[in-house]
């Protein structure tokens, strides 16, 4: 049985609820450009975020503060 990473576990649920975010409440200004880019990584860790992508994690997880817990 493989034990999961309680931290990437963490970073797959706030990357779901950071694109759903971002696609929701995109800007209307040069923002926006950075934004992409954010949904761009963001969709590009769904995908490859491995337990062990502790910098990814770390990212992730400042994202979340920047844009949800503001």
């Amino acid at each position: 049985m493989m034990i999961v990473d309680a931290d990437y576990q963490n970073a797959r649920r706030q990357i779901e609820e950071l694109i759903d975010y971002l696609r929701k409440n995109q800007s209307t200004s040069c923002a926006m450009a950075e934004e992409d880019l954010i949904l761009t990584r963001l969709a590009d860790w769904q995908t490859d975020l491995k337990p062990n992508h502790k910098q990814a994690i770390a990212a992730i997880n400042e994202y979340y503060r920047r844009f949800i817990e503001k």
